[in-house]
């Protein structure tokens, strides 16, 4: 019998939202989260994920186990937060953990490019949706600051070597 071979991952991120919930933050509106987030007793990445999961401009989603988020190469039309669970991400053999405070398709909409890994989910996931037409909208009347910001954070995550323009 042929044992499987084993799957490396190569990345994994996610926020760690058991400790959130231990500073008290289970809702992002409560009086108790918003004076956490004023007085700066959280890390980038958890204010990050707390301004997402609270942003009254996404829609929120949820998927079930096993359901396939997208598809390596498909075009963009949303892109998602996990607000909760977990996914895979499958890139050229590749297996990416990709849990709370993961954002999927952003950079590749922006530029205007597919989905560069096919994401599955790996339990129930709870998500807020970001509609690439909204994105690009706001993007047509964003100071040229932070599209450069936008840009430099594409570059990075998408590995490429001159700045894209971006989509909008």
């Amino acid at each position: 019998m042929n044992e499987p071979s084993p799957v490396t991952v190569a990345s994994r991120f996610q926020v760690d939202i058991d400790h959130l919930h231990a500073l008290g933050v289970v809702d992002p509106y409560s009086r108790k989260a918003l004076a956490l987030y004023r007085r700066g007793h959280m890390t980038s990445q958890e204010r990050l994920y707390f301004s997402l999961w609270g942003a009254s401009q996404l829609e929120s989603s949820f998927i079930e186990a096993r359901a396939r988020l997208c598809t390596a190469g498909d075009a963009v039309r949303s892109a998602w937060f996990i607000v909760k669970g977990e996914a895979l991400g499958l890139r050229d053999g590749a297996v990416y953990r990709l849990g709370p405070g993961s954002v999927i398709g952003l950079a590749e909409g922006l530029a205007g490019r597919g989905f560069s890994m096919t994401v599955v989910a790996v339990g129930d996931c709870q998500l807020r949706v970001f509609p690439m037409g909204t994105i690009t909208a706001l993007v047509r009347v964003m100071p040229a600051g932070l599209r450069g910001i936008l840009r430099s954070a594409m570059m990075r995550t998408l590995a490429l070597d001159r700045l894209p323009e971006l989509t909008g």
